[in-house]
């Protein structure tokens, strides 16, 4: 193994790991856990706060990117405005290719046509329109 790189021979190593694992039972595992003075159940508590640590820290840096990212991007200027059939075309084509994209209605069950611009602007933005759809 003195010849390997570092990576191969970590590689190998967790590759004896995970067969030496593989090949554990349950019970095995929790009388090992026990015999080296650790409670099984405390040791699986732990890692659980520790695995939702760091997704949420993920998801927190991915949602900061995310803010950077659209503050980066031009918004589209009103004095430009597309019409409003071609807005309407806009984000029914987005909602087809994206069908988890959903809006919410603020009062009574039609957009008003302010909404509908904002929409257009917010997917743009998110990059849901492309913004070479965006030309005028």
């Amino acid at each position: 193994m003195t010849n390997k790189s570092p990576k191969k021979t970590l590689d190998a190593v967790r590759a004896l790991a995970l067969k030496d694992l593989e090949a554990s039972s349950d019970d095995g595992i929790r009388a090992e856990f026990v015999a080296d003075g650790i409670d099984p159940d405390d040791f699986a508590a732990k890692m659980a706060v520790t695995l939702d640590e760091v997704v949420s820290a993920y998801l927190r840096q991915q949602a900061a990117a995310a803010k950077v990212a659209m503050r980066l991007q031009v918004v589209p200027r009103a004095a430009m405005r597309f019409t409003l059939e071609h807005i309407k075309e806009k984000i029914a084509q987005a909602f087809a290719m994206e069908p988890q994209l959903a809006t919410a209605f603020r009062e009574g069950t039609r957009q008003s046509d302010a909404d509908l611009q904002s929409l257009y602007d917010d997917l743009v933005l998110m990059g849901k329109i492309a913004s070479s759809d965006d030309e005028r």
